[in-house]
């Protein structure tokens, strides 16, 4: 296998994701038919999704989000603990933009696999962080619904300085997501051998991987996200 074969791979893994249910009618005659041309057209509309508008998304949205955490954070608004757990979730969403969004744009718009730039270690460290950040954000977005109906069913409330909710929420939070992605620190990625005596790492869960952890945690990593998306949802519900 060589770097252009992988280019195509991850290529091919991205536009079954979000062409899938489009494609599933497509019989082998109709995928014969799918000339030069018209894998050029999804090459182009590629690299306008991936390497334009991504861009744009990271720059609006870092700015957006820093400018929404500078105004939350103010003397007047962070005496309240709905506006600083928003200014966590406008944070936490910037670092998805800088995890998340900015390695697909890399890899999918400009074939920089940043992930694989140096060993399983950085592959595995740069996945759990994007995981974790990625799963941060979501809690708190749904711990934020819940504290504003808190706030409204208060009628005295306490002084910030004497309330350690957010900390102690934060911690929590942060622990628990730490335990659910600790498999993608421990296991993700492996080494794949190129043609030119080299390897890459695929930092990814391959179903086809002869590694049974590898295969197990490709075939129910769906099914993970639906039950972490379950769990915050419990949890909230529990410390309200």
């Amino acid at each position: 296998m060589n770097k252009y074969e992988l280019d195509v791979l991850f290529l091919s893994i991205n536009n079954t994701i979000l062409f899938s249910i489009s494609f599933s009618s497509f019989t082998s005659e109709s995928l014969n038919n799918f000339t030069n041309a018209d894998f050029s057209t999804l090459l182009l509309i590629n690299r306008i999704v991936y390497q334009g508008y991504f861009l744009f998304l990271i720059l609006a949205g870092t700015c957006g989000n820093l400018l929404t955490a500078i105004t939350l954070l103010r003397a007047k608004l962070r005496k309240y603990t709905t506006c600083q757990f928003m200014a966590v979730c406008a944070l936490l969403n910037i670092g998805v933009l800088l995890t998340n969004t900015l390695t697909m744009m890399l890899t999918l718009g400009y074939r920089i696999h940043f992930r694989s730039l140096f060993d399983l270690g950085w592959c595995r460290m740069n996945v759990f962080v994007a995981q974790w950040i990625r799963g941060m954000a979501s809690w708190i977005l749904v711990i934020v619904a819940f504290d504003r109906f808190r706030q409204t069913k208060t009628v005295r409330r306490t002084p910030t300085r004497k309330n350690h909710m957010v900390f102690y929420t934060m911690f929590t939070t942060s622990f628990i997501l730490l335990i659910l992605n600790l498999h993608y620190l421990l296991f993700t990625g492996s080494s794949i051998p190129l043609d030119d005596n080299t390897n890459f790492i695929a930092c990814i869960f391959h179903k086809h991987s002869m590694d049974p952890i590898q295969r197990f945690f490709a075939s129910t990593s769906i099914w993970q996200e639906l039950v972490t998306i379950i769990i915050v949802v419990s949890t909230t519900f529990c410390f309200d």
